[in-house]
């Protein structure tokens, strides 16, 4: 999967409607909030996209290294949720200390048992 600008979530509005309407998912380094799209034609709309990373994380460059790092994850393992959603990563202080591994085993994990919680709705 390519994100694209068009794949970005920018608005505070955005990111707040995900956390608000939609279903979350936690883990020890990240929390995965998934809506889907609010427009009639969704499902075939691309995805949108947003990571949060807070200044508690630490300074810029930790920042943007851990959002390098959710991108590329996105980047391989975003299939499944490509088209109709909005989604939102939040990354916890103990995703510092999480390697690349252990980031994207936590994500495909919460996203399992998203999409697992969504057949059996």
């Amino acid at each position: 999967m390519q994100l694209t600008r068009r794949h970005t979530m920018k608005r505070a509005s955005e990111f707040a409607m995900v956390r608000a309407e939609g279903s979350s998912e936690a883990g020890r380094f990240l929390v995965l909030n998934l809506a889907r799209k609010p427009d009639a034609g969704a499902a075939t709309q691309p995805s949108s996209f947003g990571i949060i990373t807070t200044k508690r994380l630490g300074h810029a460059v930790v920042r943007n290294l851990l959002r390098r790092r959710m991108r590329e994850i996105l980047r391989e393992h975003g299939e499944p949720i490509s088209r109709g959603f909005n989604v939102v990563l939040v990354l916890r202080h103990r995703a510092v200390f999480a390697d690349y591994a252990r980031l994207e085993a936590e994500f495909l994990k919460l996203l399992r048992r998203h999409l697992h919680r969504q057949e059996s709705c």
